[in-house]
C-alpha cells in the first residue's frame, strides 16, 4: 500500500490568464446526438438532426419516422419540433397540411407568450411561410410584451425573430445591456439564468447578429473566456438537446474572432533519458486549428527549476508537427539529465499558459549507516554500513532505554546529491500478522543527508509494548522518480521492558458455515382479564346511557322546534360528528379524522347558527 504515495504526479495545468483549461468534446457529443436519431420522442430527435447539421455530419432518411411518430397539432412546440426537423431533413412532404393551424391560431392570438410566436414563426418559416409577420407591427408587439417579462431567455427569443423579421439593428442596439445581465460564477465563468438552454440561445442569436451586420463583435476578451469556461465545464450534458445547445453556443463562440483558446499537453506528460520532448496542443474551443497561428509565434517563453527558481531556458521555439496543425512539439533535451519539476511558461501569439514539467530520473541509495545507542546520548552509536540492495548481515538488538539511528544519502544517476519528496521509515513485526507499524519521515540537513532517531521507548506504545523481532524498511518517492525505492534494510529485535510478547502467526481460519445467530424477543406483557376491559367499557358509555334514560323520563319537548333545513343540518353535522369520533375509534387516525372533521363541524356550526337565530326571533314574536 505504500507504493500509492509514490505514483507519478506529472504534469498539472496551472492557472492561465487568457486561455480555456480544456475544450468541447465533439466525438462524444457527436455520439450522443447519433444514438438519438432513433428516438421516438420528437424534441430528441429535432436536437439531433439540428446538432448533427451543425457537425456537417450526414443524417440518414427519417422521413418514414417522422409519418409515425407522435405529436400533438395543438401543442405548438411539439409542431416547431416537428416542422424544423423535417426541414432539416428534406422530408417536408411527409408533413400533413393540418399543420399550419397551429401556428396560424398563435400569430392570431392576443395573449400569446414570446416563446409562442417564435415557435410559431419558426414553424412557418420551415415550411417556406416565414412571411406571414409583419416586421413593424410585430417588433411593436415583442417590445410591449418585454415590458412585461424583460428575461435574457425572452431577448434570446427576441434576437431570434429579429434575424428573420430583418431587424438586426435593434438587435444590435440591445445585445450589450442583454449581455451585462450574465451572471458570474466564482469569477470564472458567464452564464444566463436559465442555464445552457438560455446561454446558448441568447450567446448564438447575439452573435449571428452582428456577424450579419459585419459589425465587431460586442464580446470583450473576458467575456469570451468566461462563457467559453462555462460552456466546457458541462462536461456532464448527456441528452440531445443538452449536446445540440452546447454545440450550437460553442461554435458561435469559436467563429468570433479572436476567439478563446486551449493550451495543453497532448499525450506523454514527461520527459526521461529516453524521449526529450512533450507534445502541446493548441486548439479553439472546438478543437480546430487555430486560424492564422504561425508556427513560429508558438514559444516556450521561460522554463524555470521548481526546488530552486534557476531559469533553464528562454524564448525556445516550438516545431510544428507535420500533418497536425494543432500539435506542436518541445524539445527539452538542455535539461533533460537534469531531475526535477520545471514550470514551463508557453505563448502562442498573445495567449499564454503555464505547465509544470516533470523531467524524470533514476535515484538511487548512496549509502546508510544504522546504529544503535543510549537516548541521553552518554555513549556514541556503533554505525553499520549497509549497501543497496543488501540487508543487515545480523540483528541488532535495542531496548527501551536506546535509539536506532539511521542517516542515508540519495543520489542521482550521475552521482549528484538530491533531495526527495518523500522520505521514511517504517517499523513492523518482522513475522506476526497484524496491523501494528510505526512510521518516521526522514528530514534532510544541509548537506541533503537524512537522518533518523527511532527512540525505542517512545516506538513502544505505537506497538502496545510488545517485545520481539521487527523488520526496517526504508522507502524514498519523488513525483520527478522514473521508480520508487522500497528496502528492506533487515530485522532489529526491540526489548520494551514488558513481559508483552509478539503474537505467533495465526493459523488460516477454517472455511465453512458460520454458527447460527439466534435471537429471543421480549415475550409480550399479559393483557388484563376481560372483566376490567367490560367494566372499562361500560364506565366510558356512562353518560351517553344516562342521557339516553333521563329523555325516556322527562321526554323530548319538540314543540318549540322549528323544522327547517337549518334545523336538519344541524341535528345531521351533530350525528356525524358523534359518528366520526366512533370510527376514530375503529380505524381512523387522528390526522384522517382532523381532515374529515373540519367540513363536518363548519356546516355544523353555520346550520345551529342559523337556527338558534330562528328560535329567539320565534319567541320575540
Amino acid at each position: 500500500m505504500y507504493f500509492r504515495a509514490f505514483l507519478l504526479v506529472s504534469i498539472l495545468a496551472l492557472g492561465n490568464a487568457n486561455t480555456l483549461q480544456g475544450t468541447i468534446d465533439v466525438k462524444r457529443l457527436e455520439g450522443i446526438l447519433q444514438e438519438n436519431l432513433k428516438s421516438k420522442d420528437l424534441s430528441s430527435l429535432y436536437y439531433a438532426v439540428k446538432g448533427l447539421k451543425q457537425l456537417n455530419a450526414k443524417i440518414p432518411n427519417i422521413c418514414e419516422d417522422l409519418k409515425t411518430i407522435k405529436y400533438d397539432l395543438k401543442n405548438i412546440e411539439q409542431v416547431y419540433y416537428l416542422t424544423n426537423t423535417a426541414a432539416l431533413s428534406n422530408c417536408l412532404n411527409s408533413l400533413k397540411p393540418e399543420v399550419l393551424s397551429a401556428p396560424a391560431q398563435t400569430l392570431d392570438e392576443k395573449d400569446a407568450t414570446i416563446p409562442e410566436l417564435y415557435h410559431a414563426v419558426y414553424s412557418l418559416k420551415a415550411l417556406g411561410k416565414g412571411s406571414v409577420y409583419d416586421k413593424e407591427d410585430g417588433l411593436k408587439n415583442l417590445i410591449q410584451l418585454l415590458k412585461k417579462d424583460d428575461s435574457p431567455a425572452n431577448y434570446g427569443y427576441v434576437f431570434g425573430l429579429c434575424e428573420h423579421m430583418g431587424c438586426l439593428a435593434w438587435n444590435a442596439q440591445h445585445a450589450e445591456g442583454v449581455l451585462l445581465a450574465a451572471d458570474e460564477s466564482d469569477a470564472k465563468a458567464l452564464h444566463f439564468e436559465g442555464g445552457l438552454p438560455v446561454t446558448s440561445l441568447v450567446l448564438s442569436t447575439i452573435l449571428r447578429s452582428y456577424k450579419s451586420l459585419s459589425k465587431p463583435s460586442p464580446l470583450t476578451e473576458e467575456q469570451k473566456l468566461k462563457f467559453a469556461a462555462y460552456l466546457v465545464s458541462r462536461r456532464s450534458v448527456n441528452t440531445a438537446r443538452g449536446a445540440a445547445l452546447l454545440l450550437e453556443a460553442a461554435q458561435a463562440l469559436a467563429d468570433d474572432q479572436p476567439s478563446p483558446i486551449s493550451i495543453a499537453v497532448k499525450g506523454k506528460k514527461y520527459i526521461s533519458s529516453d524521449s526529450d520532448s512533450i507534445e502541446i496542443s493548441i486548439t479553439d474551443l472546438l478543437g480546430r486549428p487555430i486560424k492564422g497561428l504561425k508556427a513560429d509565434k508558438v514559444l516556450a517563453q521561460s522554463g524555470t527549476r521548481l526546488a530552486d527558481d534557476v531559469v533553464v531556458l528562454s524564448k525556445q521555439p516550438l516545431t510544428q508537427k507535420p500533418n497536425e496543425p494543432t500539435t506542436f512539439i518541445l524539445n527539452l533535451s538542455k535539461i533533460k539529465a537534469q531531475y526535477g519539476l520545471y514550470k514551463i511558461a508557453l505563448s502562442a501569439d498573445s495567449k499564454t499558459a503555464s505547465v509544470n514539467v516533470a523531467v524524470l530520473g533514476e535515484i538511487q541509495v548512496g549509502s546508510v549507516e544504522v546504529g544503535i545507542g543510549d537516548v541521553d546520548g552518554t555513549t556514541s552509536p556503533k554505525l553499520t554500513t549497509v549497501a543497496y540492495p543488501n540487508k543487515l548481515a545480523e540483528k541488532l538488538q535495542a531496548d527501551h532505554m536506546q535509539k536506532v539511528t539511521l542517516k542515508l544519502t540519495v543520489k542521482d544517476k550521475y552521482g549528484a546529491p538530491v533531495l526527495v519528496q518523500q522520505a521514511f521509515v517504517r517499523v513492523a513485526p518482522a513475522a506476526a500478522a497484524g496491523d501494528l507499524e510505526a512510521i518516521y519521515v526522514a528530514e534532510p540537513d544541509n548537506a541533503k543527508a537524512y537522518k533518523v532517531d527511532l527512540n525505542v521507548g517512545a516506538i513502544s506504545k505505537h506497538l502496545k509494548h510488545r517485545s520481539g523481532a521487527y523488520s526496517l524498511t526504508l522507502f524514498l518517492g519523488d513525483s520527478a522518480a522514473a521508480a520508487p525505492v522500497a528496502w528492506h534494510l533487515g530485522d532489529l529485535l526491540f526489548n520494551f521492558g514488558h513481559e508483552v510478547a509478539l503474537p505467533a502467526t495465526p493459523a488460516p481460519a477454517a472455511r465453512g458455515p458460520l454458527p447460527e445467530i439466534s435471537h429471543l424477543f421480549r415475550e409480550a406483557e399479559p393483557r388484563p382479564p376481560r372483566l376490567v376491559s367490560d367494566v372499562f367499557a361500560v364506565a366510558c358509555a356512562a353518560p351517553l346511557l344516562l342521557l339516553l334514560l333521563l329523555w325516556a323520563k322527562l321526554g323530548i319537548n319538540l314543540s318549540y322546534m322549528p323544522f327547517t333545513p337549518s334545523m336538519l343540518l344541524f341535528h345531521l353535522g351533530l350525528g356525524g360528528s358523534l359518528a366520526l369520533y366512533g370510527v376514530l375509534w375503529l380505524q381512523l387516525s387522528m390526522f384522517e379524522t382532523v381532515r374529515y372533521l373540519l367540513p363536518l363541524a363548519a356546516v355544523t356550526f353555520l346550520a345551529g347558527h342559523r337556527l338558534l337565530r330562528r328560535l329567539v326571533a320565534d319567541k320575540q314574536h
